[in-house]
C-alpha cells in the first residue's frame, strides 16, 4: 500500500491517477497479486481519498482555465465571466492554500521518514479536516453557474455565505469574499478621484447615461439588481451623487463641451483625501468586514464633497444671487422689468402663438433699457415646453432656462427649471391679462369714447378679479416662501439641506398658486383665455362681427351673476380642496369690504 503514497498526493492535488482508478474499479489488468495487497479497509481508505480528490479536482479545473498565461493566447471562459468571477477564482486559489500545505507537509513527514511507514488512515484524517471547506466552494460555484450570476451579484452571493457561516471554513471562505470586494473598492477608488466608471463587462451596480442626441453626459444611474445586499440604497443614491458631482466639477473647469476624465480629487477632498482614499483601501483588510462600516467609509466621502459644495453655494453670495434670477424674472418679482417687457411686446400681447425669437428680442432689449447687467442677455432662454426647437409656441408652452455656476445646476435642474416655466406662464399671462385690462381703460378714458355701461362694469369687474388673483399670488404665496426661504438658509448646514429648502419653496408656491389643483388651474387659465378674447374684442372693431366673442361676453357675464355663478363654483372647489390655509387668503381679498357678494346681488 506504501508504494500507492504518491499517487494519493498526486492525485489530492487535482491530477488524475489511472493506477489508483483502475484498482478502485477492481481493472483485469491489475494482477492477483497487485490486487491482493490491498484488503478491504485499505480499498475504502482509497475510495475516499479518491472522492475527495474528485471534489477538488472540480475546483482546480476553473483555477487553471484562469491561468494568466492561458488567457493572452485565447479568449477563456473566464474572461466572459468579469473580474468578479475571475476574483472569486483567486480568492479559490488563497482559501485552499491551506489544503494543498498540509498535502505538502505529508509528502515532507514521508521523505523525512526513512522507514517510509504512513498510517493511512491518519493521513485521510488530516486532508478531510478540508472537505467542508471544498464542498462549500464547490456548492458557491454550483450556485453562480446555475444562476447565471455575475458581477455585483458574485460579491453579494459571497457576503451572504459569509455571513451565515458559523463553522471553521467561514475564514477561508472570507478570504475569497475579499478577493471579490477588492473590485468593488477598485471601482470605487477610479469612481471617487476621477468619475469614471472602470466596468469592461457591466458588472458595477452604477452605469453612466449619456444624452442620445448629443452623445453628452447627464447623469449616473443605479443598476439595483447588481447591488450588494451591503449596499442600501441611500448609500449606492450618494455614491452616484458623488460621481455626478465629479463629472459637473470637471466641466465646470474647463468649460468644454466635452468632459474629460483628470483626478480633481485634491481639488474636491482637499486635505482629507489621504484619509479618505486610506479608509476606503482598508476595508479589504478589515477582519470582519460589516455594512456599517462600508456605509460609514461612503459617508466620510460624502459629507466632504457636500461641504465642499456648501461652501461653493455661499461663495460671493451664489445661491443668493440665483434666488434672486428667480424671484425677479421667473416670478416676475422685477416689476419694473415686466411692465417695459411686456409694452414692447404690446403687438404681440393679443396673439395666441408668438415667435421666440421675439420674446428673446423683447427681453434682451428691456434688460438693455433698464441697464441690467450685459450678462443678463445671456442668462435666460426661451424655448417651448412642447418642442425645443419649435419657432413658435403659445404663451402657455413657453419654456425658460437660466445658465447657473457651479454647484447650483444640481438645485436648479432641468425638472426645476421646467417648473418655474409653468410658474412663469401662468403668472406672466396674468399679468399680461393685467396689463390689458389697465390699458384698455387709460386708452378709453384718454380718447374719451362712448362705452357701453355694461362693457365698461364687465371690465372693473374682471380689472378687479385679475388684480386680486395677481396680488394673492404675488404677496400672500411667492413672497411670503420667499422670506420664508432665505430664513430657512440662516440655518442650513450643508448642501442637501439648501436643495430640500429650496425644493420645498417651489413646491408651495406652486401648490398654493393652483397649479396642483388641475381643475382651479383650468378654470383659472379658462378665465384668463376669456379675458384675452375681450380684450381683443375692445382693442379690434372687426371683432364684434366674430360670434366666437359674443359667446365669449355671454360666458364672462355668467362669472358674475347669482344664478348659476361659475366663480362661485370655483371658489367653493378651492374651499374644500382646502390643502393649506393659504388659497383661503385669496378669496378673502377678493371679498374684501364684501365686494363680490355685492357684485353678484347687483346682477341679479
Amino acid at each position: 500500500m506504501e508504494c500507492l503514497i504518491p499517487d494519493i498526493l498526486f492525485t489530492l492535488l487535482g491530477h488524475k491517477s489511472e493506477v489508483l482508478q483502475c484498482i478502485v474499479d477492481n481493472d483485469s489488468n491489475f494482477t492477483d497479486d497487485e490486487y491482493i495487497i490491498l484488503n478491504t479497509e485499505d480499498r475504502q481508505l482509497l475510495k475516499s481519498f479518491l472522492q475527495l480528490a474528485e471534489e477538488y479536482q472540480k475546483l482546480n479545473t476553473v483555477i487553471i482555465s484562469f491561468n494568466r498565461l492561458e488567457s493572452i493566447y485565447r479568449e477563456s471562459e473566464s474572461n466572459r465571466q468579469g473580474l468578479y468571477f475571475e476574483a472569486f477564482v483567486n480568492g479559490m486559489l488563497i482559501a485552499l492554500k491551506p489544503y494543498r500545505n498540509c498535502i505538502n507537509d505529508i509528502e515532507k513527514d514521508l521523505s523525512n521518514n526513512k522507514e517510509n511507514k504512513c498510517l493511512l488512515a491518519e493521513t485521510l484524517r488530516k486532508v478531510e479536516q478540508h472537505k467542508p471547506l471544498i464542498i462549500a466552494i464547490i456548492n458557491i460555484l454550483d450556485q453562480i453557474e446555475l444562476s447565471q450570476l455575475y458581477g455585483g451579484q458574485i460579491l453579494n452571493l459571497m457576503h451572504e455565505v459569509v455571513s451565515m457561516k458559523f463553522m471553521d471554513d467561514k475564514v477561508q471562505l472570507s478570504l475569497i469574499f475579499k478577493q471579490c470586494l477588492q473590485v468593488l473598492i477598485s471601482q470605487l477608488n477610479t469612481f471617487f478621484s476621477r468619475g469614471v466608471i472602470f466596468d469592461p463587462h457591466r458588472e458595477f451596480f452604477i452605469e453612466s447615461q449619456y444624452s442620445t442626441s448629443t452623445k453628452e453626459f447627464k447623469q449616473f444611474s443605479l443598476l439595483p439588481s447588481l447591488m450588494p445586499s451591503f449596499v442600501p440604497l441611500s448609500t449606492a443614491s450618494k455614491i452616484t451623487r458623488i460621481g455626478d458631482v465629479i463629472k459637473s466639477l470637471q466641466h465646470s473647469n474647463d468649460q468644454l463641451p466635452l468632459i474629460n476624465y483628470k483626478d480633481i480629487s485634491i481639488q474636491l477632498y482637499g486635505n482629507k483625501r489621504d484619509e479618505l482614499f486610506s479608509s476606503l483601501l482598508n476595508l479589504v483588510n478589515v477582519p470582519l468586514f460589516t455594512k456599517n462600516e462600508f456605509v460609514q467609509v461612503i459617508d466620510k466621502f460624502y459629507n466632504v464633497v457636500d461641504e465642499y459644495m456648501l461652501k461653493a453655494s455661499f461663495n460671493n453670495d451664489s445661491f443668493a444671487y440665483h434666488m434672486k434670477l428667480v424671484r425677479d424674472f421667473y416670478l416676475l418679482g422685477n416689476g419694473e422689468f415686466y411692465k417695459h417687457f411686456l409694452n414692447k411686446m404690446c403687438s404681440l400681447s393679443m396673439k395666441s402663438e408668438h415667435s421666440l425669437r421675439a420674446v428673446k428680442v423683447a427681453f434682451n432689449n428691456t434688460a438693455q433699457d433698464l441697464k441690467l447687467h450685459k450678462s443678463m442677455n445671456q442668462v435666460f432662454g426661451f424655448s417651448s415646453l412642447e418642442d425645443d426647437e419649435a419657432d413658435e409656441t403659445t404663451w402657455t408652452k413657453i419654456k425658460v432656462t437660466f445658465e447657473t455656476t457651479w454647484p447650483l445646476q444640481f438645485i436648479f435642474t432641468s425638472s426645476v427649471q421646467k417648473n418655474y416655466s409653468k410658474l412663469f406662464a401662468f403668472l406672466s399671462r396674468i399679468k399680461r391679462v393685467q396689463t390689458n385690462l389697465h390699458e384698455i381703460w387709460i386708452e378709453k378714458k384718454s380718447k374719451h369714447f362712448e362705452v357701453n355701461g355694461h362693457n365698461d362694469q364687465l371690465k372693473t369687474k374682471l380689472s378687479y378679479l385679475i388684480d386680486t388673483l395677481y396680488s394673492y399670488l404675488q404677496l400672500d404665496v411667492i413672497e411670503d416662501e420667499y422670506f420664508l426661504l432665505l430664513e430657512k438658509l440662516t440655518n442650513a448646514n450643508d448642501f442637501q439641506t439648501i436643495k430640500h429648502i429650496h425644493d420645498m419653496f417651489q413646491t408651495n408656491i406652486m401648490r398654493d398658486s393652483f397649479l396642483f389643483m388641475e381643475e382651479v388651474y383650468i378654470a383659472f387659465n379658462r378665465i384668463l383665455d376669456m379675458c384675452e378674447n375681450y380684450c381683443r374684442y375692445m382693442t379690434d372693431i372687426t371683432a364684434a362681427l366674430n360670434p366666437q366673442y359674443k359667446q365669449c361676453f355671454e360666458e364672462l357675464n355668467l362669472l358674475f351673476t347669482k344664478k348659476p355663478n361659475k366663480l362661485i363654483s370655483l371658489i367653493n372647489i378651492i374651499q374644500e380642496i382646502h390643502v393649506t390655509p393659504k388659497p383661503n387668503q385669496f378669496i378673502v381679498r377678493l371679498n374684501y369690504n364684501n365686494w363680490f357678494l355685492r357684485t353678484i346681488s347687483s346682477d341679479c
